[in-house]
């Protein structure tokens, strides 16, 4: 029996991160209670939705990682571990891991995994960077719509563009077209893109016209046609697509074209999820089939939290929706009471604005009218507007505003100079509490209609609040307001009552303080970005915080988030309604060492802002 332990420990010290532990007195224990298994090739040792309990180590053999989809993850040959990632998160297995040849096994107690794990800051390293290994390949093998909402679009192109010079006729059009197997050609003059045309164009501009194939063939072609950046998200071309009523877009990268994006590629990636979502949102022409659409928005939540989605992807896909839905509103509404008299914008606020979105929220947006605003003349077609609107998007689940910041509200609709007056007040003679209630505006995004207009407040935001420091250390000492779960010894401090006395609210108390310190930092150095994690990198650059504080928050930002989401996720799938509440005792220990981490960085970020925003004391 001794021998067989010794060869056991010696199996598993010859690896990490055993290896570099080998001298922990609790191996021998551990070692008495490992199990070994000999299994065939082709053996499921974990499968999906099933409870794991044991710490593999692959003692000889081979073992492939696959998804519920049985799409290869990865393989991993002798000395390696499988198992980890379920027990971080209590036992749960989204995954295959199966033998590809013959297989001998050691199986460790998951309590002996757990125990090193929490005690061990060397062996947990080691599972956190495998850890974070294993969720980039994860996300790399994704075809999804996780991977359609938040690649650019550039990974869609499949060849180069195919161009033909504007004097060119018809007939050359199509013979190149067929020649190509291309359903468009770009249209060029000394080497510019100044065109597009498609198969459609032939058939409805030329043949049914009845045009001369010797036509020209610049004389049928769509001129200064839509374009889009290489970088920019796959999701926001379907948007784009549906917005301008087109179905090829080219794609510029240094001012170039280097491919045209058409339905057939988006259609090839995927024919479900949340981007076809969003395309069945413009779809619908009754309020009845976008309240249909809304009943799904939880399953493609949960969607992209299994796919292990991080919460950026997450929250631009919600964002997204949730702006389909108030564009499509917008579009009916004018339908129903007729075109603006005058330019306007609609503007979201919060978390639609910094594209932060999770599951269903309430509703947070404003208007900004053409500086032609008059009240009697303009007054009830934008009131009856906004009443529609915000009426309907709360049947569509987005709930109305307990606190009336809605475009609904006379106070919140208003022309773009009452506006800039506003903020300038606020921003010149601030009090504390008023600016706890209004820091929303302060995250404020154009969704429809004339988006100069936000572009042009926003920009008096940001210069305005430059000159204005003050300001900043009111901001600052409301960024302190909402402090951390944490108490003495790192203990998490329960802020809930009755059904949840057991809780702490995230989102209140740890995704809320780090977005207001972020906010305040964005405000200082001018930064014209929205989303949390987009204005981390511009504070970064600009120097205001010490060096590696910027990442250390947005760590803790996508921490606190994820923990929040799956939590959501849960509720989801246990028939419950979706909150912010967690029960510390529901965590994995994983969670737990974690969320203490993060909550420490935002209590220390509180004390930095608080002095580094110091002004003068009132």
């Amino acid at each position: 029996m001794e021998v067989e332990l010794t060869e056991i420990l010696e199996a598993l010290c010859q690896h990490a991160p055993f290896e570099e532990i080998s001298d922990d007195p609790q191996l021998n224990d551990m070692a008495k209670e490992i199990e070994i298994q000999y299994l065939r090739a082709g053996s499921n040792v974990i499968t999906p939705d099933s409870l794991n309990n044991t710490l593999y180590f692959i003692r000889s053999g081979a073992i492939e990682n696959l998804s519920k989809e049985e799409k290869l993850i990865r393989r991993m040959n002798e000395g390696e571990l499988f198992g980890y990632s379920s027990l971080l998160r209590g036992g749960k297995s989204s995954q295959f891991m199966r033998t590809i040849e013959d297989s001998l096994l050691y199986l460790i107690p998951a309590r002996w995994f757990l125990k090193l794990y929490e005690e061990n800051d060397t062996f947990s390293d080691f599972f956190e960077l495998a850890r974070e290994v294993r969720l980039r390949m994860a996300m790399d093998s994704q075809s999804s719509d996780v991977s359609l909402m938040t690649c650019p679009i550039s990974s869609l192109l499949r060849r180069a563009p195919i161009s033909i010079h504007k004097d060119e006729n018809i007939r050359s059009a199509a013979q190149l077209m067929t020649e190509k197997h291309v359903s468009s050609l770009l249209i060029t003059d000394n080497d510019e893109l100044i065109g597009i045309i498609t198969d459609r164009d032939l058939r409805t501009r030329a043949i049914a016209e009845g045009l001369s194939y010797d036509t020209p063939i610049a004389d049928i072609m769509t001129s200064d046609p839509v374009i889009m950046d290489s970088q920019d998200y796959a999701s926001e071309v379907v948007l784009k697509m549906m917005e301008k009523n087109v179905h090829h877009i080219p794609i510029i990268k240094n001012g170039q074209p280097i491919g045209v994006i058409n339905t057939g590629d988006i259609v090839q990636k995927e024919s479900h999820g949340s981007v076809y979502l969003i395309s069945d949102i413009y779809r619908q022409n009754t309020i009845e089939g976008l309240q249909s659409i809304s009943n799904k928005m939880t399953h493609t939540f949960t969607q992209l939290v299994v796919a292990d989605a991080n919460t950026q992807m997450i929250g631009n896909a919600m964002s997204h929706i949730g702006t389909a839905f108030v564009k499509r509103l917008l579009q009916l509404g004018e339908e129903k009471f007729g075109p603006a008299p005058i330019p306007y914008c609609f503007i979201a606020l919060g978390s639609q604005a910094r594209e932060e979105q999770t599951i269903k929220t309430d509703q947070d947006n404003a208007l900004i009218l053409s500086n032609k605003y008059n009240e009697e003349i303009h007054g009830a077609y934008f009131e009856s507007l906004s009443d529609w609107v915000c009426q309907h998007l709360d049947k569509c689940g987005y709930t109305l505003c307990t606190g009336d910041i809605m475009a609904s509200n006379t106070l919140w609709r208003q022309p773009l100079d009452v506006w800039k007056d506003n903020f300038s007040d606020w921003i010149q003679k601030p009090k504390a509490e008023a600016l706890l209630r209004l820091s929303i505006f302060f995250d404020l995004r154009g969704v429809y209609g004339d988006k100069t207009l936000a572009k042009q407040l926003n920009q008096h935001i940001r210069n305005q609040a430059k000159q204005h420091p003050s300001f900043l250390t009111f901001m600052a000492r409301n960024a302190n307001q909402r402090k951390p779960p944490l108490g003495f010894f790192r203990q998490f401090v329960l802020d809930g009552e009755g059904k949840q006395s057991r809780t702490f609210n995230l989102k209140e108390r740890g995704i809320a303080p780090i977005i207001d310190i972020v906010r305040v930092h964005a405000l200082a150095c001018g930064s014209d970005k929205l989303n949390t994690f987009e204005r981390l990198e511009d504070i970064d650059a600009a120097g205001l915080l010490p060096d590696g504080r910027a990442k250390d928050l947005a760590l803790a930002l996508e921490m606190i988030a994820m923990v929040r989401i799956r939590h959501q996720k849960d509720q989801i799938e246990a028939g419950e309604v979706p909150n912010n509440h967690v029960n510390p005792e529901h965590l994995s220990s994983f969670e737990k060492r974690h969320l203490r981490d993060a909550f420490n960085i935002v209590e220390r970020q509180q004390e930095f802002i608080k002095f580094r925003y110091a002004g003068k004391r009132s």
